[in-house]
């Protein structure tokens, strides 16, 4: 039974309660214990395996309708999960959710009827289906979700760190009049990263001394519906860069926000980095090919994808395990869009 705990990750307790047909393990890991078992030449008495239902082995993958057309985010986060389903010989069921729908609408039959063994969630999925998902008993794992849950496993970036790594980097540049830049009540990542903006230069102040303005320009975001810029977000930004005061560097919610706020600097001849630093968040393919290169914080997505599939494989064999908050690291990436602030006091 120890062999079989250890191929598995599981306790020897359930082991030996799945191998005596215990009732209150669920048909799914009992099952998956069974084959394991006889993987490894033990004999299960097949009067034992009439009494419940073979796993299905799919795993179903549900994110937002607009998220299907993103290739570079969602795209490689999914690229993740398949691998990690390939690993332990289940089906990935992928499925866009038009999030405008009710949930029994919404939510596709093969999970309804329970034909998969466990759901992955990605981005901004509404409450209400994640509400449904665990009415079903089906082992639920978020992914960058849009909120915190305290009833299902979570995985996502280190939002808070990645930004007060990069933040702190722009005020050891010499800059001293910085702004935060998107609408961080948009999403639970934006929010983790104006947090950690707003940190960084609370210690930095702190440790030196110095007076920083941080400021905040909203006006462009994310939903489950994908990207949106408010009719006033331009001007904004140009007030903030042109007005009395101001601010030399700006550290953008995620890259297609820095990479618009570029867009505008090159319209506006206004030099980057020579009179405006930005930084963005996530590290897309297109931050290493923008004029000036993008300084940004990577997001580690298909290790995302890949350890989602770990925490609900887990909670495939082990329903009453502990539930995990999972917040993988960040790396902060310099390129030539940042720069030390002329004549500053490092």
């Amino acid at each position: 039974m120890q062999t079989i705990a250890e191929r598995l990750g599981v306790s020897k307790a359930l082991v030996s309660k799945a191998l005596s047909n215990d009732p209150a393990v669920n048909d799914v890991t009992r099952e998956t214990i069974w084959r394991t078992a006889e993987e490894l030449g033990y004999r299960v008495k097949a009067a034992k395996k009439v009494q419940v239902r073979d796993a299905t082995r799919n795993l179903a993958v549900l994110l937002p309708e607009a998220y299907l057309g993103d290739f570079e985010y969602w795209g490689t986060l999914i690229q993740g999960i398949h691998q990690g389903t390939s690993q332990i010989g289940y089906n990935l069921m992928l499925t866009g959710i038009d999030i405008a729908l009710t949930p029994q609408s919404g939510i596709p039959g093969v999970v309804k009827d329970k034909n998969v063994d466990a759901v992955i969630v990605l981005g901004h999925i509404p409450r209400d289906y994640i509400e449904l998902l665990r009415a079903l008993m089906l082992p639920v794992v978020l992914v960058d979700s849009n909120e915190w849950s305290p009833v299902s496993d979570h995985v996502l970036a280190n939002n808070f760190y990645g930004a007060w790594e990069a933040t702190t980097e722009l005020l050891k540049d010499g800059h001293r009049h910085l702004a935060f830049v998107g609408d961080e009540t948009s999403a639970l990542s934006f929010s983790e990263r104006k947090r950690g903006f707003d940190q960084a230069i609370a210690d930095f102040q702190v440790l030196t001394g110095r007076a920083i303005d941080g400021r905040s320009i909203k006006g462009m975001g994310v939903s489950g519906w994908g990207n949106y810029i408010s009719d006033s977000f331009a001007e904004d930004i140009h007030r903030h860069m042109t007005g009395e005061d101001p601010v030399t560097a700006m550290f953008c919610a995620n890259d297609m926000v820095a990479i618009e706020v570029l867009r505008l600097c090159t319209a506006w001849g206004i030099a980057c980095p020579g009179q405006i630093s930005i930084c963005g968040f996530d590290d897309l393919a297109l931050a290493r090919h923008t004029h000036p290169g993008l300084t940004t914080v990577s997001v580690p997505r298909k290790e995302l994808g890949q350890k989602a599939v770990e925490l609900v494989h887990r909670r495939i064999l082990d329903p009453g395990t502990l539930l995990e908050l999972v917040q993988l690291p960040t790396r902060y990436i310099k390129r030539e869009s940042t720069a030390a602030l002329s004549g500053s006091v490092q």
